[in-house]
């Protein structure tokens, strides 16, 4: 008897700008490209899918120009002309009218213990909350492969996105606190492999460099 098991490579981007610029609220900032570490970051991830002989049934990315990129450089490297699917369910976490402005500004004392008190529901004004974006995961998870069939193999797919993203649907699904939500953190290009397997959504690892697959 089949078994429905389907494998998401869940991707995050390569190094950008923004990676380097910690004292700058960036949330989304979804015009933001790549530095030059990065462009070969992505032929790097692009050529360790190929030894490791991974190729995606099908290509999913946020719309962030990061991610487009990361996920064009590193098809391109395998070989693919296989085009993402853009989907803006799988966005980093918004952080709203603050992205781009200095973190202390964003972050003063007064806000600071309101993070403390709402934990992972602290959201800035006009952004977005850890569990928002953890809900917002698992329901487009949920609903795009809630009708994958059995098969003798599974179904393959990367979902090229965000840091966030990644780390807070871990969080909503092993019940992270908010501490352990903002210590834990997805590198550039990293892998983070999450299965459904008769329903069931679990992630076998994150935070995978592809050179140890």
């Amino acid at each position: 008897m089949n078994t429905s098991r389907t494998e998401l490579y869940m991707i995050r981007h390569a190094q950008t700008p923004l990676n380097l610029t910690p004292d700058v609220v960036n949330g989304r900032s979804n015009h933001m490209g790549l530095t030059e570490e990065g462009v070969e970051q992505a032929h790097r991830l692009g050529r360790g899918l190929l030894k490791a002989n991974l190729f995606p049934t099908k290509v999913f990315s946020s719309p962030a120009k990061r991610c487009l990129l990361t996920a064009t450089i590193s098809l391109q490297e395998m070989g693919l002309d296989t085009q993402p699917l853009v989907q803006h369910a799988i966005q980093e976490l918004s952080h709203g009218p603050w992205e781009g402005q200095p973190r202390d500004e964003a972050y003063p004392p007064a806000v600071l213990a309101d993070m403390k008190a709402q934990g992972k529901d602290f959201k800035l004004p006009g952004g977005e909350s850890m569990n928002d974006v953890g809900q917002r995961m698992h329901g487009w998870v949920t609903e795009t492969f809630a009708d994958t069939p059995p098969a003798d193999s599974p179904a393959r797919y990367f979902v090229y996105t965000h840091n966030g993203s990644i780390k807070y649907l871990a969080s909503l699904l092993y019940g992270w606190s908010h501490q352990q939500s903002y210590d834990f953190n997805v590198d550039n290009t990293a892998l983070s492999l999450l299965t459904i397997e008769n329903g069931e959504m679990d992630f076998a690892y994150l935070n995978r460099d592809v050179e140890d697959l």
